[in-house]
């Protein structure tokens, strides 16, 4: 064997190295199995945002309430909801430790979530108009700013102190989107049937309500019995979360403000508040929304292979990708004119918008979390994730107020079956351009914020660091407080401003 041969044998991974390599490969997956229970939360969260969704058309044309006054009840309600986000990642952050763990014991709030639904679309037909007002009002509130936003804000903590490693994060988000998906597309089928054959009948959308909320509700309560935490997953402090440190941390990071942007336009385009009176209006059968659901099916080959495009591409690229996509969806609707194929195509475009924001959030929250602990501050996830919620909430609450308000100038008269020609416009326009524009923003905040993203790898080698070195300091007296020598390394042959030393 020549000298050139052997060196090329010894350069070739041992059988031993090939099966450390794929151990450690393997170690960063999530099984299917496990990812299945997981995303229970997200299957009852999807058809509790699905039914809320006709809550517009439900309180304009079931209750024949005004569309304006409707809008700024709305906008009312999704201010206090937007506060209610922020003070609910502060519970949770201050939430003690129980035999359940910190951030679990509140998946169990889905029971109080589902129970608000089904009494807001129970409203007695035969109340006043005031009346009517009141009770979707305080139904509404009490899900949208209380129950709801106390049952999200968990899931980033839930979910560093059950899977360990970032990358089991991003995992986990892949695997959850495509089973999320495909249990969506049998909810977007056969919710606009539902609410379609009860009509504009409050008893029949309660019986609707009702049957939907009691086997969501249970399943809603699937991860909680599945999952317990690890204190290992996450460095937990036992310090009691103060408000100076949530100041603290909104003062000195500013990508946690970029996210909220980016939360907040995506709030007002897939609010899509204009959807449904669409296709009961323009299309002229609201059931058959559910026909154009089954569009959704194409989303699925992309789905299978989105845990590969995780790793291959950071998650705000593929945000700002797909929102440019979505972006040309909607553009598309403004041509559709009811037509059902042109439809299909626009909401495969539109929906693939939506998607990675969805399931790919909590990982830049938590990526924020961990840029908060490298920075010296508390990590917060809860309250970064109660200010992502806060954040797309009051881009609902734009939603609300430009579809009630343009709904209510154009005529809108949600007791006729047949609406005039300027409301028809109204309603595409609110359908297509008005989130198309939305949409793009999205892509070009998305772009900016990869400047954290890009270096996020790095920096969760040096918190790593940070606590092993911690933990050494505690045991031998006089080891170094922080960092590593190979971090420093690579910090100082980097010496880019934004790798300088926070203290």
């Amino acid at each position: 064997m020549t000298s050139t041969q052997k060196t090329a044998a010894r350069s070739k991974p041992t059988a031993e190295e090939r099966a450390a390599t794929k151990a450690l490969k393997q170690h960063d997956r999530v099984s299917i199995w496990k990812v299945i229970p997981w995303s229970t939360h997200s299957f009852s969260m999807n058809a509790l945002i699905v039914l809320t969704a006709y809550f517009t058309i439900y309180a304009t044309d079931t209750l024949a309430l005004n569309p304006a006054i409707v809008g700024g009840l709305l906008v009312v309600a999704k201010v206090l909801d937007a506060v209610g986000a922020l003070l609910s990642g502060l519970i949770i952050d201050r939430a003690p430790e129980t035999r359940f763990g910190k951030a679990r014991p509140f998946d169990l709030i889905i029971i109080a979530c589902w129970a608000a639904t089904a009494f807001m679309f129970s409203t007695p037909g035969t109340l006043g108009d005031v009346a009517k007002y009141i009770w979707i009002f305080a139904s509404y509130v009490l899900l949208t700013a209380l129950f709801m936003p106390l049952y999200n804000a968990n899931n980033a903590l839930y979910t560093a102190r059950v899977f360990p490693r970032r990358e089991q994060y991003g995992d986990v988000a892949a695997k959850t989107g495509l089973i999320t998906v495909l249990v969506a597309i049998v909810i977007t089928i056969g919710m606009p049937i539902a609410v379609g054959a009860a009509g504009k009948d409050p008893a029949a959308w309660s019986l609707v309500a009702v049957c939907v909320a009691v086997p969501f509700m249970f399943i809603g309560m699937i991860r909680f019995w599945v999952f317990r935490e690890s204190p290992d997953a996450a460095e937990v402090g036992a310090e009691r979360v103060r408000m100076a440190d949530i100041l603290l941390v909104l003062r000195t990071n500013p990508y946690i403000w970029v996210l909220s942007a980016m939360s907040f336009l995506v709030g007002i385009y897939s609010a899509n508040v204009a959807l449904s009176y669409y296709f009961r209006y323009i299309v002229g059968d609201l059931a058959l929304q559910s026909v154009v659901s089954i569009s959704f099916v194409a989303l699925i080959p992309l789905m299978i292979f989105f845990p590969v495009l995780i790793r291959r591409f950071s998650v705000s690229r593929m945000i700002a990708v797909s929102s440019f996509i979505g972006a040309l969806g909607f553009i598309v609707m403004m041509f559709a004119n009811g037509n059902l194929v042109i439809i299909m195509i626009s909401s495969v475009m539109t929906a693939l918008a939506a998607l990675p924001v969805s399931f790919l959030g909590p990982i830049l929250i938590i990526d924020n979390s961990t840029y908060n602990e490298w920075k010296g501050n508390r990590r917060l996830e809860s309250v970064g994730g109660a200010l992502f919620s806060f954040a797309t909430t009051l881009g609902q609450a734009v939603a609300a107020a430009i579809g009630g308000f343009v709904l209510a100038a154009s005529g809108y008269d949600g007791t006729v079956d047949v609406q005039g020609g300027a409301a028809q416009n109204a309603i595409i326009g609110l359908s297509s351009w008005v989130p198309a524009i939305f949409a793009i923003l999205v892509g070009f905040v998305a772009l900016y914020y990869h400047r954290l993203e890009g270096q996020i790898k790095l920096i969760s080698a040096e918190v790593l660091a940070r606590r092993a070195v911690d933990v050494e300091t505690a045991v031998i007296p006089g080891a170094p407080l922080s960092g590593t020598e190979a971090i420093r390394v690579v910090r100082k042959e980097r010496g880019a401003p934004f790798f300088r030393r926070h203290r």
